[in-house]
């Protein structure tokens, strides 16, 4: 008995002595990647393999373990194992990174997804879209640039109230060439939406690829996903962050005696009298330098963004909901932008098998932006233009004209010149734009592998504009009318699309088969009116009705239908051997009848080799080869009512007197009943590679994108007296290629990827053979500096909007180089003098005139490349992103007003000190004169074209993101992160102006530049 006892006190002292013993372990297990918690996630002790625990619903787990020291090990499918020290009772905060291969990530295809690794055409993902909200980007369109390989954004300038134009593997029409952008399945239309709202974006390059959305595809496609609620508790997140811009590089005028001597030693130089004004004696006011109007039209500006999102899922449903608030001042006087919206976005699971959902948003946008593309009003150029002794306000507090009015007599010598601040802040302008985009939808689980899903979709944008422009007393460009612009125009579009799939596998057959049927349908309305002549223009009168003369208003209106059957088939044996097809019938309002509609096919094959038995290079995880061939109808270049004869309504006088006023009716244009659609043909092969575990990936590929028919104004009987009709002219031919890589890996608790791209482009007009009988292999292009130069023709055998110019040889240095530009004995530049710019007789005929101009680069870029790098160790992460173009061509028309005095007196740039003199020779800029006798400056010249090729820092963002067991102990599952921002930090450009980005077709005549942005935000997640 007393053994007994003793047994007892023996195992229960054991006993509690192990429970004394034991260590406790704590923990909450989330994920790297976003910070939520991963539920089910496994936890071991390395030693004791039995010993272990799951994380509950909050990602939070705790473990007893009979030991002071050991190693966890922390697991769960899709992520990375980790094994993590322990000494003692403690508390982890456990983030693990996704381990999921690149070749299982799911690839949106358009009415429809895929694995990446079984993609047939050319798609790309678009990296790190998560940190988009950490950048001071306004659009999508400003994160894509330099992200996706074969994609070119053409920023226009800083101007805020204008977006950067993508454009996918070149031009390939002279019509709208932005690619359709689809929301969650359904094209949209609308302004951009906001950033923060999107979780992922694919862009479908090639037309096997886009075919699938046809008539509005053939520029591409992109492709977005909104964000949608995780199941667990509801999640409010909030990110703020705010910046300032400002300019990195602005144009230097003359001070106001420097103007005076320019302009002095110009008319010595062409032998005419010097200027009263310019006269120190005469007026002394003009030698006294009052303004740098550079500084006084910009400024830095303001950046703002709020983000708020609400969402969260249960088994029944998902949910989110967001508001956005976007404020940018732009760097010029009065320009700003701004966004309001809103989404809500449900899904909720009726049944097994039926699920309906919703998703509204809503946007209300408005923008100013000012004129920087004209050479005789744009804001920038016209702060050169004035001179620097003339003040922003006289001592009345008005604004000032180019000298005051005691000095009248003076002002002709400094030209039509606005006051550059006036110009910006007297308009009173309003332009808001609210947009409403609805969609609902239903899906519905027939049986096992087949589905059906019909979803409407119905938008409307209401943009409305006032623009007040008050009198401009001032001397320079006087203006005593006041004008009131007036316009509205509503769009309202339906989408409704019905889709059928199945998708199943049979052994080692698998297929996926889609059919679409989509009809849309666009009212649009627009009706402008001007006023003139307001007795007050305090804004209480600043109506339409107060005006003393009404003008005829201007009206448009259409209807436009498309209707689309689609079919589409994916099959795969054994996830080796690939191949897909498609067909789309397209019909539309816009052709006539018998041309409405067409067949547009496409088929692509892939064949994955890495996956055959005799593959066996261990380094090699996956490597597929791909080919593709698509056509797909371009609607985006046909006219609305391109095949009937519109009429135009004018007033005409009728009477003997000539007093009658009455409305006429003509014929606005001519007919072409026999256009058809555009096509654009596509041909691409790739190649994917993915070695050493899938750190490192490699996509290539070759793509040939040919526009067939290419829709362009024809010139046929143009002497009837009315516009020509649009006919299918010509053919236009993007060749190139594309690269990209990435590596990411890990050193311990450093992670890293560092990514590249590059596109090369070759871009040719094939033909015009439609564009008329008359034997013309050419369309001129009006864009022009003061009517004076006009530097671009698209030619067969070059680029599309090609410059067009007379090769400029130099400066003739004495006359001895005059004489010797001869021919025949006869000189080719006889008003030339030293100093003068010496061009090419191209055609040998002994003179320089337009008969001398050949064919020179484009804007367009031939390389486009970029360089990313990403590390994030112990909560800290930055990201670099360096963006770059090659081969791009600017027509820097800024030189012709600000180096010209032989214009009408205007201010200049500083450069101009530069200018050739017998002592100073070692220059391109030619001498002063204010005549233009050899048309040095008039003639259009390669002398304006200039390599605007750069390397930019784009983005450098470094953050700090606290640990989530800090956070914890605030608020559970909650998170934050801190940051800066940088973009557009650095620039290297030979590029001469203000910025390279130009936009348009590359003519700079003092372009809007872009902005230099810092900001610091925060991203809070409860």
């Amino acid at each position: 008995m007393k053994k007994h006892y003793l047994f007892m006190l023996l195992l229960c002292f054991g006993v509690v002595s192990g429970t004394v013993a034991q260590t406790i372990l704590k923990g909450t297990v989330v994920s790297k990647t976003d910070g939520e918690p991963i539920p089910g996630a496994t936890v071991l002790i390395k030693e004791q393999s039995k010993n272990g625990a799951a994380t509950d619903f909050d990602g939070k787990f705790t473990l007893s373990v009979n030991k002071d020291q050991g190693t966890l090990v922390v697991s769960f499918i899709g992520f990375q194992t980790l094994e993590l020290p322990f000494s003692g009772s403690q508390e982890f905060s456990i983030a693990l990174n996704e381990e999921s291969s690149v070749l299982d990530e799911v690839v949106l295809i358009g009415y429809g997804s895929a694995k990446k690794g079984d993609l047939t055409s050319a798609i790309s993902t678009v990296e790190n879209i998560e940190s988009m909200s950490s950048r001071s980007v306004s659009t999508l369109n400003d994160f894509l640039q330099g992200s996706v390989s074969g994609v070119t954004v053409l920023q226009q300038g800083g101007d805020p109230s204008e977006d950067g134009k993508v454009v996918i593997r070149g031009y390939g029409s002279f019509a709208n060439e932005e690619p359709l952008t689809v929301v969650d399945g359904v094209p949209y239309y609308g302004p951009a939406i906001n950033p923060n709202d999107i979780a992922s974006v694919s862009i479908l390059k090639d037309a096997a690829a886009a075919a699938i959305y046809g008539a509005q595809a053939a520029s591409g496609v992109i492709v977005i996903e909104t964000k949608k609620g995780k199941k667990g508790k509801p999640r409010i997140s909030f990110d703020f962050y705010s910046g300032v811009q400002s300019a990195a590089k602005l144009p230097t005028p003359l001070n106001a005696k420097q103007q005076a001597d320019v302009y002095n030693m110009a008319a010595d130089n062409a032998g005419a009298p010097r200027q009263s004004a310019h006269d120190a004696e005469q007026n002394p006011w003009g030698q006294v330098t009052r303004t740098n109007w550079m500084d006084a039209i910009f400024r830095s500006g303001a950046m703002y963004n709020t983000n708020m999102n609400i969402s969260g899922a249960t088994d029944k449903m998902n949910y989110m909901t967001s508001f956005g608030y976007h404020k940018k001042e732009g760097l010029l006087l009065n320009t700003y932008s701004e966004r309001f919206s809103f989404r809500v976005k449900t899904d909720i699971h009726l049944t097994d098998n039926i699920t309906v959902g919703e998703n509204v948003y809503y946007s209300r946008s408005e923008a100013v932006g000012t004129n920087s593309t004209s050479s005789y009003s744009g804001s920038i150029v016209n702060a050169l233009y004035m001179p620097s002794s003339a003040p922003i306000r006289d001592v009345n507090g008005n604004f000032s004209g180019v000298v005051p009015e005691n000095l009248s007599n003076y002002a002709g010598a400094y030209g039509d010149v606005y006051n550059p601040v006036a110009l910006l802040l007297r308009p009173d302008i309003n332009n808001p734009v609210n947009y409403l985009n609805a969609n609902v939808y239903l899906n519905y689980d027939i049986t096992d592998g087949l589905k059906f899903k019909t979803s409407y979709s119905y938008s409307t944008t209401d943009t409305k504009y006032k623009k007040f422009s008050p009198r401009i007393p001032e001397l320079g460009r006087t203006n005593l009318n006041n004008y009131l612009y007036q316009s509205y125009s509503d769009t309202k579009r339906w989408v409704w699309d019905n889709q059928l799939s199945y998708k199943k596998s049979f052994g080692d057959h698998n297929i996926d088969l889609t059919a679409v049927y989509s009809s849309q349908f666009t009212d649009y309305e627009y009706y402008f009116q001007q006023g003139e002549g307001f007795s007050s223009e305090e804004p209480f009168n600043q109506f339409m009705s107060n005006a003393s003369v009404i003008r005829t208003p201007e009206t448009d209106v259409y209807e436009d239908a498309l209707t689309s059957a689609i079919g589409r088939v994916l099959y795969n044996y054994k996830g080796k051997y690939f191949l897909s097809g498609s067909i789309r019938r397209d019909e539309t309002s816009r052709l006539a009848k018998e041309n409405q509609a067409d067949y547009f096919p496409s088929a692509s094959a892939a064949w994955k080799i890495s996956g055959e038995d005799f593959f066996n290079i261990e380094a090699i995880n996956n490597l597929k080869v791909r080919a593709s061939w698509g056509q797909i109808g371009n609607i985006n270049s046909v006219g609305y009512y391109s095949f009937d004869v519109p009429l135009n309504t004018t007033n005409v006088i009728l009477g003997a007197d000539g007093s009658l006023d009455d409305k006429g009716t003509y014929v606005g244009r001519q007919s072409n009943p026999n256009l058809k659609w555009e096509i654009s043909e596509s041909l691409d092969f790739g190649i994917d590679m993915n070695l050493f575990n899938n750190r490192l990936s490699i996509v290539a590929d070759y793509f040939e994108k040919t526009t067939k028919g290419m829709i362009i104004p024809g010139l046929e009987d143009i002497h009837q007296g009315t516009s020509a009709a649009d006919v299918n002219g010509g053919e236009v031919k993007n060749t190139g290629y594309e690269f990209a890589v990435s590596y990411k890996d890990y050193v311990g608790d450093l992670n890293y990827s560092i990514s590249a791209n590059a596109s090369f482009l070759d871009n040719e007009l094939m033909n015009l053979n439609g564009y008329n009988s008359s034997g013309i292999d050419y369309i001129a292009h009006s864009d022009n500096v003061r009517s004076t130069l006009y530097p671009y023709r698209s030619v067969v055998g070059k680029e599309l909007y090609a410059t067009y110019l007379v090769p400029y040889l130099g400066i003739f240095q004495s006359q001895e180089e005059i004489n010797a530009h001869s021919k025949d004995g006869q000189l080719i530049q006889p008003n030339a003098v030293p100093g003068d710019f010496k061009f090419q007789d191209t055609n040998n005929d002994g003179k320089i005139d337009n008969n001398d101009r050949v064919f020179m680069d484009s804007y367009l870029p031939e390389v486009t490349y970029n360089l990313g790098l990403n590390l994030d160790y112990k909560g800290f992460d930055l990201n670099m992103n360096f963006q770059g173009v090659g081969g791009v061509k600017v027509f820097n028309a800024y030189k012709f007003t600000a180096f010209n005095t032989s214009q009408q007196g205007y201010n200049l740039d500083k450069g101009v000190l530069n200018a050739w003199t017998p002592e100073n020779t070692n220059t391109n800029i030619p001498r002063l004169s204010t005549q233009d006798n050899n048309q040095t400056y008039g003639t259009t010249s390669s002398w304006y074209l200039e390599d605007a090729s750069y390397l930019r820092l784009k983005n450098v963002t470094l953050g700090y993101t606290v640990p989530t067991s800090k956070m914890s102990s605030v608020l559970s599952q909650s998170s934050l992160r801190i940051y800066v921002s940088g973009e557009n930090l650095f620039t290297i450009t030979n590029y001469s102006g203000m910025d390279p980005e130009v936009g348009g077709k590359g003519l700079d005549v003092g372009r809007y530049p872009s902005a230099r942005t810092i900001s610091a935000g925060i991203s809070l997640s409860l």
